[in-house]
């Protein structure tokens, strides 16, 4: 096929104004300055460990280095992701730049699932992958209560040792259950490693032993709440034992 050459102008001329036009465009993207920076927080169970003023003190490094005003181009996103992330409560951060000019921040939190409470040491909450998080003035989240009787050696995560990960294991399945999460206050860690249950209703302690097993301990503890208690009444014991295999103990 043959093309006139009024045609190949109308083309090669076409494709350079196409070409020039984007070069231009890409030239203003880079060029444009921060308009704004605007944080959405991602809510944990109505939990908020921080705000929205204190990210854009993180993305500014703390007043450091102001990116309001500076050219979009010249923003290392992976470098404002990791001062957002240096925060405790930030699991996760993603920074981005919309075609408005503003500079986008999504922040994830981590989840608590227990607070440590601890002699002589100061309070911790464990997230759901076992991290120590400290506490914070501004918010109070309304977790289980681990009491220590015991002192571990964890230094950031309760994963860092073997009891640890089953300690985690049996906070996670609880947290996962609507019926555990309302019933179980409290654990009481004792010395030697085992678990007393509180829970939040009734008055029964319940002696559950090491963090092992607690699928069958827990079908064990849901018989006495659904099937025991309605036909004994609610407070007619103030022990319960679910530690040993085939057995529950009710005194």
């Amino acid at each position: 096929m043959k093309y006139s050459i009024k045609t190949i102008l109308f083309f090669s001329i076409s494709a350079i104004v196409m070409i020039v036009l984007i070069s231009l465009s890409g030239y203003r993207n880079v060029a444009r300055q921060v308009a704004n920076v605007k944080v959405e927080i991602e809510d944990q169970r109505g939990d908020f460990f921080t705000d929205q003023l204190e990210i854009v003190d993180l993305i500014n490094d703390k007043g450091g280095d102001y990116v309001l005003g500076l050219p979009v181009g010249k923003l290392d996103l992976n470098v404002l992701e990791a001062r957002v992330e240096s925060h405790p409560f930030v699991k996760d951060a993603q920074v981005y730049k919309d075609i408005k000019g503003n500079l986008m921040v999504r922040v994830e939190q981590a989840r608590p699932l227990a607070r440590i409470l601890e002699k002589g040491a100061a309070d911790h909450y464990i997230d759901e992958n076992g991290k120590l998080l400290p506490t914070i003035t501004k918010h109070t989240s309304r977790v289980l209560i681990l009491e220590l009787e015991h002192k571990f050696s964890w230094g950031k995560n309760i994963q860092e040792t073997d009891y640890g990960k089953d300690l985690l294991k049996l906070l996670r399945y609880i947290d996962k259950s609507e019926f555990w999460r309302a019933q179980i206050a409290g654990i009481v860690v004792q010395k030697g490693g085992e678990l007393v249950l509180l829970p939040q209703v009734t008055k029964q302690e319940i002696d559950f032993g090491m963090p092992v097993d607690y699928e069958e301990k827990f079908r064990k503890l849901k018989l006495f709440y659904t099937q025991v208690l309605p036909n004994k009444g609610w407070n007619t014991y103030e022990r319960v034992n679910v530690k040993f295999d085939n057995q529950l103990i009710c005194k």
